[in-house]
């Protein structure tokens, strides 16, 4: 190997508990958190809104942009957001 720092995609898992139900979810740390969303509303049968209808917080009740990359959120394996319809979305 060269003395290149070479950056490999980093995977992981989280729960995201979307609208009180934990779901499982695998992070891929170079895809947007939007991905993420997506991919939770899929498995939770929350389909009929799109993901900019939802909020992804962290625990601590932190907004994350659903246009972030996972690596720049700065998420760990194991961690638990939640995902929850924005006020007034979907009238």
């Amino acid at each position: 190997m060269s003395g290149q720092s070479q950056h490999k995609p980093t995977d992981f898992d989280v729960i995201v508990v979307v609208s009180g139900s934990p779901v499982p979810a695998h992070v891929k740390s170079n895809q947007t958190l939007e991905h993420l969303v997506r991919d939770a509303l899929k498995e939770s049968g929350n389909v009929g809104q799109p993901p900019a209808d939802w909020e992804l917080r962290t625990q601590s009740g932190a907004l994350l942009p659903q246009s972030q990359r996972a690596a720049d959120a700065g998420l760990h394996e194991g961690e638990t957001l939640f995902l929850n319809p924005r006020a007034g979305a979907g009238g």
